[in-house]
């Protein structure tokens, strides 16, 4: 099972196979494309996978190995989670198209790790745009010239998001605008295009103007090609049937604009970059074929050439034409042979030409063999054959290896043997012995040959084999006869005689006992129950064959020479017999009988009396061991036995002889607890008596006493009954027994408890203290580790004094002084008198100290001041630290009482308090205060600007945030950017803008950026802010210039079209909105009139078409921005002439032989002046 962990983790886990076959030795982990990754020998079950791709599919195959072989899963598969993209916006890309505008480009991340979701895009860390996997650019508009925009490019997965490095973009100070698409796009040949425009509508005419041609802005494969001035350019080196869209960048100084752009595609080209095809043979007589198109199609692909040929010939044969369809061919032609090897290659061909790829060359798969011979047999022994042979007349392949295969002849036609492959040798050998074969046998033989496609078999060769021994030899059928002295013994013939029968030998201990042809032998002269190993040996002529050894025994016989059983073994109450089989037991024993009896002291007895009274203790029936052994139990102590072994067959018994035994001694029994009394006034001893046990079983030896489970080192004689016990424990529990014993073992009587007399307490250990604090303590302590009695009474003693009286082990000490050193004692007391402990000495707690005087304040200038204090005059424990503090603020922390401050403000007036502490708490001092000298001020704030009109600002500053003295004056500081000089203002205290700290800046330019600061100053120097910049407010444009009218012709070949165009205001005086473009027509002798609005936008050019032939017009232009317009003069311009219009049919008014009077009327519009 594949579990997912994370982006780059998987683990793998399995159970063991629900029919393992054995015991699995091992696991094998194998990774699609990677191989083995792990081995588990420890039966781990799981393995866990790291350092994998995020967004991945894996697949693994698990192999279970026993020591027999190894068997593997169906593949499984997991994939890792997604997560934060990798390497976003790695080349950002962007088109500048004025200082305004600006295309950004992105691709995808290199390594995405997930589905992509979603794109954000940020400009100065502020949201700028949201998108989806598809969006992948965006045009920014409203930006500031001159200005720098930091952009950030964000995208996201379902695991996560990352974003790009910063990638920072200027827009220019300014840039041509209006620039027009190019209006000529002209493909001159497969891998050029020629590329012609206008000029933008808006420039710097002052200013060189220079033309970029960009292919295909934004993209990966972007290319620019310079211009220069010209507004044409050729362009060379394109690639063919490529789609381009062409843009054209104008450059000035201070920046370059992009206008829109024109899509064009270059013409086709032949293709070029064929790779091979890749060949695959799928059978022995046929050919897949794959191609791709070419690298550079160059154009649409018509159709595809496939051509072949035999390796090493140059006879080629177009096979194929592809015109549609997928780019593969299967050919399954007839002339394809097996196991050949071809050569293939495609053209590639489109309307201006085709391409040949190389060749790629592949091996037909191999087909069965055909025509193998039947092979040379002969045999080499009666269990071996040799078989020699020939390759086949036509092996389709590599002959990998022969099989030679064999079978029995059957002398029954009716039964079919199957056929028995005997050995298998590499294609490259020709000939093969075959072993394990049966003697004297007849066999058919045969070989195939083998490919990888299969196989083929020659025709059946016939041969026999040699004689051998005979195998399948019996054993003899036996018959008993006269009473155990003889046996009859028949055989059958071998099952496999392997030749013919020449000679039947029977031994008996390696004895030759018959020889002959006869199948039956009567053997005499035999011992009853003894077994005796024949072999029977069969003969031919190849050699002889020998049954293995047959044990055959005799009839059975009554046992004789039983031996007597022995004791190893001797106990009071137990005695161990051990026996062993008779020397003649003449059959099979069936059961032994273990028979015994009690000797009676001074009574003489006959050995039929023991046997009437014998009973037996033991009959043992399993008689196929060597020995025996039984151990007679329930015996009397020191007691005498006779004991014999009686030995049966089924023919009869025999009875061992006598052997006797007396049992040992052992411990006595019966023995009373002892009797314990006190002595008077010792609690140290003790006095022990006893009496002797009621049964000794032996004869007594000592008495030995012990005193709670142990005892002593030393024993007494039998005749001694008490002892006095010393150097006991008093009021200590003892217990007492008593201890009997004979050579044999010992008794140990009941124990007797009493308890010693009390005495004083020993080891009185000292007091203890917990919760101890500054006034108080809870002591404690524990009853003596030796009471030796009832604890009655403790004395609790504190430097000498008497706390305490009682049976507690505790009692709280009250009173006790902060931080004190005292010494504690402790009496206990029994009956038997008291006991005091050693000292032991505590010390209280620390407390809050208290007692700390005001610090010593030193003012050393106008940023330092020193300080000083002394230490309080009750510490209450150990100080730590001090810590000192300035307008409550921490400056110092550590164990010095002198502190030198520096970095203040001059002028200042501060106050500083010392605070000690120990561990317990602090206190803190008196405050004291000090003042510094004054210096120059410092803090002084940027001013705030405030427009009030297009020439004028109001500005307004605070005082400095530290003075540090009296201020003298303020300066007022005014730049231009653009301009080195700085113009300065000062105001001393009597005036006006001193006191109310502002004022009004005017004589600016309109919709001009300025920066202000401020300066302040006292007698030791003075203080600026930083710069603070506003922009004026807009005011209507001025200086704006009269159109230029450029007359052009009309598609209808008529001149009434006038291209306008006109440059800026010399004074914008804000943004300009857009443009107003008017028209009036000028009649002769008639005031101009009636202006019409023809135009309004804000680029800088207009074609005015549809006019009125030869007609004169009159243009203005107005530029516009929020504060109002400004017009420019009239600029007039006339039309071009066009045929008349109107014409009338002529009127004839005299017709003569030869002449005619004509009236012809004027045009309606004569559209010219004649």
């Amino acid at each position: 099972m594949v579990s997912v962990l994370g982006p780059r983790a998987l683990q793998l886990s399995w159970t063991p196979p629900a029919r393992p076959n054995g015991v699995i030795r091992e696991y094998h982990i194998n990774q699609s494309g990677a191989g083995l990754i792990f081995t588990d020998t420890q039966r781990a079950m799981r393995h866990t996978l790291t350092g994998l791709q995020p967004h991945t599919d894996y697949s693994f195959v698990l192999t279970a190995c026993t020591s027999a072989g190894c068997g593997a899963s169906q593949p499984s598969t997991g994939r890792t989670l997604q997560d934060a993209p990798v390497g976003v916006w790695a080349s950002p890309r962007h088109v500048l198209v004025s200082p305004n505008e600006v295309e950004l480009y992105w691709s995808e991340p290199s390594q995405p790790n997930g589905l992509l979701s979603q794109y954000r895009l940020l400009r100065d860390a502020a949201l700028l745009f949201t998108g989806d996997r598809r969006n992948m650019s965006y045009t920014d508009t409203g930006l500031q010239p001159n200005s720098r925009y930091v952009y950030e490019l964000e995208a996201s997965t379902g695991g996560g998001s990352s974003r790009s490095d910063r990638y920072v973009i200027q827009t220019p100070v300014s840039s041509p605008e209006q620039i027009q698409p190019p209006y000529n796009v002209t493909v001159t040949s497969p891998r050029s295009v020629f590329v012609a425009w206008t000029a933008p509508g808006v420039f710097n005419a002052s200013l060189p103007l220079e033309y970029n041609v960009l292919l295909n802005p934004g993209s990966k494969e972007s290319l620019i090609r310079v211009a220069g001035r010209d507004q044409y350019l050729h362009l060379p080196g394109l690639h063919p049937f490529t789609h381009y869209l062409i843009r054209v960048q104008a450059c000035q100084p201070d920046g370059c604009g992009v206008g829109k752009g024109v899509n064009v595609q270059t013409s086709e080209a032949a293709p070029e970059e064929m790779e091979a095809p890749i060949v695959k043979a799928v059978g022995p007589t046929v050919i897949e074929v794959r191609w791709t198109q070419p690298h550079k199609p160059n154009g649409f692909i018509t159709a595809y050439f496939i051509h072949r040929r035999p390796v090493r010939s140059r006879q080629e044969l177009l096979v194929f034409i592809w015109s549609q369809g997928p780019l593969e061919f299967i050919d399954a032609s007839d002339v394809l042979q097996p196991f050949t090897e071809y050569e293939f290659r495609v053209k590639a061909s489109n309307a201006q030409g085709s391409v040949t790829s190389p060749w790629a060359s592949t091996l037909t798969l191999e087909a069965e063999p055909q025509g193998m011979t039947p092979p040379s047999a002969w045999p080499t022994s009666a269990y071996a054959l040799l078989l020699n042979w020939t390759r086949p007349a036509s092996p389709n392949g590599v002959i990998s290896q022969y099989r030679v295969v064999y079978q029995k002849r059957q002398s029954d036609p009716t039964l079919n043997a199957s056929p028995i492959i005997a050995v298998t040798v590499p294609g490259e050998v020709m000939q093969a012995h075959v072993f394990g074969l049966e003697p004297h046998t007849t066999y058919n033989a045969r070989v195939e040959a083998v490919n990888g496609a299969g196989s083929v078999s020659s025709p059946w060769a016939m041969v026999r084999t040699m004689e051998a021994s005979p195998s399948g030899l019996a054993n003899f059928s036996v018959e008993k006869k006269e009473h155990g002295r003889a046996l009859m013994l028949q055989w059958p013939e071998p099952d496999t005689p392997n030749g013919v029968i020449r000679m039947y030998n029977i031994y008996s201990e390696d004895n030759l006992e018959f020889s002959g042809l006869s199948r039956q032998f009567l053997f005499r002269r035999l011992e009853p129950y003894t077994t005796y190993s024949l072999v029977l040996e069969a003969c031919t002529q190849a050699g002889c064959t020998r049954t293995a050894p047959q044990p055959i025994t005799t009839e059975e016989a009554t046992p004789s020479s039983s031996p007597p059983p022995i004791t190893p073994q001797i106990k009071d109450s137990s005695v161990q017999l051990t026996w062993v089989p008779p020397t003649l037991p003449n059959g099979r024993i069936l059961y032994y009988q273990v028979m015994g009896v009690t000797v009676e002291e001074g009574r003489v007895m006959t050995e039929d009396d023991y046997l009437k009274r014998a009973k037996v203790f033991f009959t043992e029936n399993n008689t196929q061991a060597s020995s025996f052994s039984y151990n007679v139990t329930g015996l009397l102590p020191w007691t005498r036995y006779k004991f014999l072994v009686r030995v049966v067959n089924s023919a009869g018994h025999a009875d061992s002889p006598w052997v006797s035994v007396k049992t040992r001694q052992t411990s006595p029994r019966g023995l009373s607890p002892p009797t314990i009394s006190h002595i008077e006034g010792n609690p140290y001893k003790l006095l022990v008596s006893w009496t002797p046990p009621a049964d000794t079983n032996g004869v007594l030896l000592t008495y030995r006493i012990q005193r709670d489970n142990v005892s002593f080192h030393f024993s007494f004689d039998t005749s001694v009954l008490s002892y006095t016990d010393e150097d006991l424990m008093p009021y200590t529990t003892y217990s007492y027994a008593i201890i009997a014993c004979t050579i044999e073992g010992c008794i140990t009587s009941d124990p007797t408890n009493t308890r010693t007399l009390e005495a004083p307490p020993v080891l009185v250990e000292a007091p203890s203290v917990e919760d101890l604090t500054a006034y108080s303590a809870t002591i404690f302590w524990n009853a003596p580790l030796i009471q030796n009695g009832e604890i009655t009474l403790y004395i609790l003693q504190i430097n000498g004094e008497e706390i305490y009286q009682g049976k507690k082990l505790k009692t709280q000490a009250s009173g006790l002084e902060p931080h004190r050193s005292y010494e504690l004692r402790l009496k206990a007391c029994t009956n038997g008198g008291c006991t005091t402990s050693k000292p032991t000495a505590i010390q209280t707690m620390e407390a809050p100290p208290t007692g700390l005087h005001a610090p010593g304040v030193k003012v050393t200038g106008s940023e330092s001041v020193e300080v000083s204090w002394r230490e309080p005059d009750h510490p209450n424990g150990l100080i730590t630290s001090y810590e000192l503090r300035r307008d409550g603020q921490l400056v110092y922390v550590g164990m010095d009482t002198r502190y030198h401050d520096f970095t203040l403000l001059p002028s200042m007036e501060y106050s500083y308090t010392v605070t000690a502490n120990n561990s317990q708490g602090t206190t803190t001092s008196p405050q004291a205060v000090a003042k510094t000298h004054p210096s120059a001020p410092s803090g002084v704030a940027p001013p705030k600007l405030q427009t009030t009109g297009p020439s004028s600002i109001l500005v307004e500053w605070d005082p400095p945030a530290r003075a540090n003295g009296v201020i003298i004056s303020y300066s007022v500081y005014r730049r231009d950017p653009a301009e080195p000089n700085i113009k300065r203002h000062i105001f001393p205290p009597h005036h006006s803008s001193f006191q109310s700290c502002s004022v009004a800046l005017t004589g600016l330019k309109p919709y001009y950026r300025y920066e202000v600061r401020v300066e302040a100053c006292t007698l030791l120097g003075c203080a600026a802010s930083d710069w603070a910049s506003i922009q004026t407010l807009e005011a209507p444009p001025s200086g704006q210039n009269a159109p230029l009218l450029d007359l052009q012709t009309e598609t209808n070949g008529i001149q009434t079209l006038f291209l306008l165009s006109w440059s800026p205001p010399a004074q914008a005086n804000g943004k300009l909105l857009h443009y107003e473009l008017y028209r009036r027509q000028v009649l002769e002798n008639v005031a101009p009139s009636g202006a019409i609005l023809v135009h309004r936008n804000i680029s800088t050019s207009y074609h005015d078409a549809k006019l009125l032939p030869f007609t004169t017009y009159e243009y203005q232009v107005w530029a516009v921005n929020s504060a109002g317009r400004s017009g420019s003069p009239w600029a007039r311009g006339r039309t071009g002439p066009a045929p008349p219009e109107g014409v009338r049919p002529p009127t004839f008014l005299r017709i003569h032989a030869t002449s005619a009077v004509v009236d012809i009327s004027p045009p309606r519009q004569a559209q010219w002046h004649c």
